[in-house]
């Protein structure tokens, strides 16, 4: 096993060991007036005197009703109205809670987003940081792979490459800024063709594509080319051409897509004397800026926590991509997901199928460089696996500033969101 793939295979593992460490056991967080709390599995309730049996992990205790802390909810529904009450009964259609105007009950179809808040008494209440149904980000994109989910209305992010704009709640439209210097007008326009499901299971299904004018796409493919070169050696006469007067030579590397292999003009000499070439070397022509296109579907599916602590969300998606320069047509195939670690901070992770993409640390040029770029010798095509993996972290700074740190390029990321 090469390192390549053992190092693939370990990063599988660090991702799934992850998401199992962010799933839930079912436990829940009681409060008390006395401003402690007790983790457990909930044994039995009394629906009359609201006392529980709860194992912990010190044995079963018995919580008097009287002693534990109502929960505050403040719901935002859909329609963009907000309710506050205390919760008295949740089943899995609707939400029975206590409100200023009486009893409510509200089914969780029409539930944006809960916050959940203590009673303190006195109308005081305090955020439950572990408890939440929405962390700050829903995310329109898993490391610049979509997702179902596009920007409300109205919002608009600047990141350190793009910018997006929420034209309606259906449809947004993002673009990469940076490419403007080069002259590469881009447009990646997203419609979403349904969300379905409440706050505590969502499933949302999104379609779009990429524009670009002037682009170059990080794709890569095996390139393989064979030269002619007078065999000889320098004497004292000059240049003397040895009996067996040719020899070829061979070119083996993996390339930006496009790209052309030539030799320098001039003469192509091989001195077999001392075994280098004289004269021809190789020059690597890259392709031009064209016009280069996408197509994407990308399908999520979102569910609360246990606990509501947040959310778990998984996205299948999938692109189809041309490049002027190019006769094929290229595509990707990705499995993303963001697990809510904090309210503020959300964990990423794609496993993808790209076969016309490289690890940036397989690159010439980036940690090593072949001075000799010919040989004698056929070049073996070097085994890329097709499959690759990422995984991140995006911090919220602030509700409008975060940022994001992950293993592939780009590595860094900040942006902003108003």
């Amino acid at each position: 096993m090469n390192y390549k793939r053992a190092f693939f295979i370990v990063g599988i593992i660090l991702i799934f060991s992850l998401l199992l460490l962010a799933q839930d056991i079912e436990e829940k967080t009681i409060y008390l007036k006395s401003g402690g709390k007790v983790t457990g599995k909930i044994i039995s309730t009394d629906p009359e005197t609201g006392d529980i049996e709860i194992q912990t992990a010190y044995g079963v205790l018995e919580i008097k009703g009287e002693d534990i802390l109502q929960e505050v909810v403040s719901i935002i529904l859909k329609s963009g109205d907000r309710l506050k009450g205390l919760i008295i009964y949740e089943d899995n259609e609707k939400i029975h809670f206590q409100s200023d105007y009486g009893l409510l009950k509200v089914n969780k179809g029409d539930i944006e987003q809960i916050d959940y808040e203590l009673e303190k008494g006195e109308g005081k209440v305090s955020k439950i940081e572990e408890k939440f149904s929405l962390g700050k980000e829903r995310q329109i994109d898993v490391f610049y792979d979509p997702t179902g989910y596009v920007l409300d209305k109205g919002t608009l992010y600047v990141s350190g490459l793009s910018w997006g704009f929420g034209i309606t709640n259906r449809l947004q439209i993002t673009s990469k800024w940076s490419g403007y210097f080069l002259g590469d007008f881009n447009v990646r326009p997203k419609i979403q063709i349904f969300r379905k499901g409440s706050w505590e299971k969502e499933h949302a299904l999104s379609i779009g594509g990429h524009i670009h004018m002037r682009y170059i796409p990080d794709k890569y493919e095996w390139t393989e080319k064979t030269f002619q070169f007078e065999q000889g050696h320098y004497s004292s006469e000059g240049w003397i051409t040895s009996p067996d007067s040719t020899i070829d030579l061979y070119y083996g590397e993996y390339l930006r897509i496009g790209s052309k292999v030539e030799l320098e003009e001039g003469e192509r000499r091989y001195n077999d004397e001392f075994g280098y070439i004289e004269s021809g070397w190789v020059d690597i022509d890259e392709p031009d800026n064209r016009q280069y296109y996408e197509v994407f579907a990308a399908y999520t599916f979102s569910r609360a926590r246990k606990g509501k602590a947040g959310r778990i969300s998984h996205t299948l998606g999938a692109y189809l991509s041309k490049f002027s320069k190019s006769d094929d047509f290229m595509y990707k195939i990705y499995l993303g997901g963001a697990v809510d670690i904090r309210k503020n901070i959300i964990f990423n992770y794609e496993i993808y199928y790209d076969p016309w993409y490289v690890e940036w640390w397989k690159r010439t040029g980036i940690f090593y460089y072949e001075e000799d770029e010919l040989s004698k010798t056929k070049p073996k095509k070097e085994y890329v696996s097709p499959f690759h993996f990422d995984m991140g972290f995006i911090y919220a700074y602030r509700d409008w500033l975060r940022f994001g740190i992950h293993f592939q390029p780009y590595i860094f990321a900040i942006y902003m969101k108003f």
